[in-house]
């Protein structure tokens, strides 16, 4: 039962955390009991509570977010809703280690990574390639991989490359109508991401006809 008043949500943002699973992540692939499921750009946990649930106690959820401010809320929700089945990481994962800024932004799901010096607004984070990870914490094969990080796919997804010859099924969110919007180029992913996981094999598809701005850009990936 959950016991953190702080991290509770109603009914009916939990209903929505499970629709919005199956609409967004469950595309192609819903997760099954004993899955290992990777969530890069976890938030503040809406994606994980459906990650759980569908892996079930057997399987087992690597939770991974950049900013602290959401690392805190994720982590306590974890711990409110007894997701014993998850791991929650204070990282930000690309292409090499280092340190880098994640910057803050008035609406939190926009927060992003970023390089150069720390501003008013950003907090210095941890980079590390998500293959090293897997080295560290001995994740071996997955069934699914979720990444939305706001257009740093085209400097994590390098670091992901050996895991994710290892995945079957993964959703990489790229963020062109970012940069459509006047936000920057770096935000510009989508042919990158697209080519990105064909040369690793996966089969690909969108939504293209989705009527909301973002839906057509979550690239799925899956394997014949």
């Amino acid at each position: 039962m959950p016991h953190r008043s702080a991290a509770l949500r109603t009914p009916e943002q939990l209903d929505k955390y499970l629709r919005d699973a199956r609409d967004y992540w469950f595309h192609v692939y819903k997760p099954h009991e004993g899955d290992v499921i990777v969530d890069i750009g976890a938030g503040r946990g809406e994606d994980v509570y459906a990650f759980s649930l569908a892996a079930g106690p057997r399987g087992r959820v690597w939770a991974i977010e950049a900013h602290p401010d959401n690392f805190r809320h994720l982590v306590e929700f974890c711990q409110a809703y007894g997701l014993a089945n998850v791991t929650c990481l204070n990282l930000a994962c690309l292409d090499r280690p280092g340190q880098l800024q994640v910057e803050t932004l008035p609406v939190w799901e926009s927060n992003y990574v970023r390089e150069g010096p720390p501003s008013p607004t950003s907090f210095p984070v941890e980079a590390i390639p998500f293959d090293a990870l897997c080295r560290r914490h001995g994740i071996g094969n997955i069934a699914y991989l979720k990444m939305n990080i706001e257009g740093a796919e085209r400097s994590a997804l390098p670091g992901c490359r050996e895991a994710l010859k290892r995945t079957r099924f993964c959703t990489i969110a790229a963020h062109d109508f970012r940069a459509d919007r006047g936000e920057g180029e770096r935000f510009r992913t989508r042919a990158f991401v697209w080519d990105f996981l064909s040369e690793l094999g996966f089969a690909l598809t969108t939504r293209d006809e989705d009527p909301r701005y973002y839906v057509p850009y979550h690239i799925h990936g899956f394997r014949d």
